[in-house]
């Protein structure tokens, strides 16, 4: 299989149906909508989507069109939390996917009602999807867990937190499992439960989500400070610079590099006890630890 190839091709499926999904720019008050759009369409690998519908396939589901809308309701989910992060209160990033981020270009103020719109359209979108309800309400729980305290946003306070403490193991592994690590964790796992997969095969997924979602952590790490800023589409070396804890801060270079590897191979492990469905899991786990941006 072409991991590439299959990864384009359901990033510009993904596209169409956000493109579908959300208010057209000149939906009154259009500058809310821009700026909506414009942070969903100014890049991304739509990784949280893909990583859902792949896991339903791999379970057996059928109707891809069915768990769409919950599959875009990530993306929008996550752009949220990308323009918050952007702001100077948190991050204070200028560039995000190689472009101006949102708060540069329609002001604070809009950017943060931007991304307040994003979260709540992606419940309203969400609501959409078209399984039994108490399938639905499972998901629904998976995720509001993955994306609260105990998720995203206890990983965003605690990175903020750390930038006044001595670089702790502990504590770095408990922002990038809850930052990043919950959030593709709760994708898998999402998919697992829309296409109606066995006990096994849903925990399966989610370890193999949670310990892909840490690979992918410490891989963005690394790349802030050895990446090409162009391929990252961001400022690099800015971890450092704002006393972040990260893999390479805490192990070095080599470390963390180690240890990227080493939740990659638990990751391919978790998803192998698919057996052969799965497959694309495993080469986009692979995938995601070699990447440059």
């Amino acid at each position: 299989m072409d991991i590439r190839e299959y990864l384009k091709k359901e990033k510009e499926k993904i596209d169409r149906y956000l493109e579908k999904y959300l208010p057209p720019e000149g939906a009154y008050p259009s500058i809310i909508h821009k700026a909506m759009r414009y942070s969903v369409f100014a890049g991304g690998k739509r990784l949280r989507p893909i990583l859902l519908l792949t896991a339903y396939r791999a379970v057996g589901g059928k109707k891809e069109e069915d768990v769409m809308p919950f599959a875009c309701s990530l993306e929008l989910i996550h752009t949220y939390s990308l323009i918050h992060d952007d702001l100077p209160a948190i991050d204070n990033d200028d560039m995000r996917r190689g472009k101006p981020t949102s708060h540069k270009v329609f002001g604070e103020a809009i950017a943060i009602l931007a991304g307040d719109a994003l979260f709540s359209f992606a419940f309203e979108l969400m609501l959409k999807t078209r399984v039994p309800p108490g399938v639905l309400r499972k998901a629904m729980e998976v995720l509001t867990r993955a994306i609260g305290t105990s998720g995203i946003i206890g990983g965003q306070v605690m990175d903020i937190e750390g930038e006044k403490l001595e670089p702790d193991p502990r504590l770095l592994r408990y922002i990038h499992s809850h930052k990043t690590g919950a959030f593709i964790s709760a994708a898998v796992e999402i998919g697992g439960i829309l296409g109606r997969g066995k006990k096994k095969e849903i925990e399966a997924l989610r370890k193999g989500g949670g310990y892909m979602g840490m690979a992918f952590q410490i891989v963005d790490d690394i790349l802030d400070v050895v990446g090409d800023e162009k391929k990252v589409g961001k400022k690099t070396q800015k971890d450092a610079s704002s006393g972040k804890i990260t893999y390479p801060a805490v192990y070095g270079l080599d470390g963390a590099r180690r240890r990227a590897e080493r939740y990659t191979h638990l990751a391919i492990n978790s998803f192998e006890r698919l057996g052969k469905k799965g497959k694309v899991l495993v080469e986009i786990a692979k995938f995601l630890f070699e990447r440059d941006r």
